[in-house]
């Protein structure tokens, strides 16, 4: 489970500077993704210890959780425009679709995982 973390982690991590690049835009919001993906990537960290890796899983899935709650509903209406080509900031609403799904998947990997542990 914690690889998953890592290897969400990363691809969040580097999401958050290409979408800033990329985009040209000189707002700091372009690096929400890489926050989730350094909680995520630090949480995978600390889950190598057996006695915290428990916690520190339920910390990240928790995370994953809080941000597909929050990026999900805003791409309901600006991915939207985005599809119609309309969207005033077309690589905010790709780098919120990637970074839903990536956490949407890590979730998936987790509750899995869970569910294996649980039973044996």
């Amino acid at each position: 489970m914690q690889k998953s973390a890592y290897r969400y982690g990363i691809i969040l991590l580097l999401l958050g500077p290409f979408t800033y690049l990329v985009s040209g835009t000189s707002s700091l919001s372009a690096f929400i993704p890489s926050i989730f993906g350094l909680i995520l990537a630090l949480c995978g960290y600390i889950a190598n210890n057996e006695k915290l890796r428990p916690h520190a899983m339920h910390a990240a899935l928790t995370v994953a959780l809080i941000g597909i709650l929050g990026i999900v509903p805003m791409l309901l209406t600006d991915g939207i425009d985005f599809i119609k080509g309309d969207a005033e900031r077309p690589w905010a609403v790709f780098a919120s679709a990637i970074t839903s799904i990536a956490l949407i998947l890590f979730l998936i990997d987790g509750i899995k995982s869970f569910r294996s542990a649980r039973n044996g």
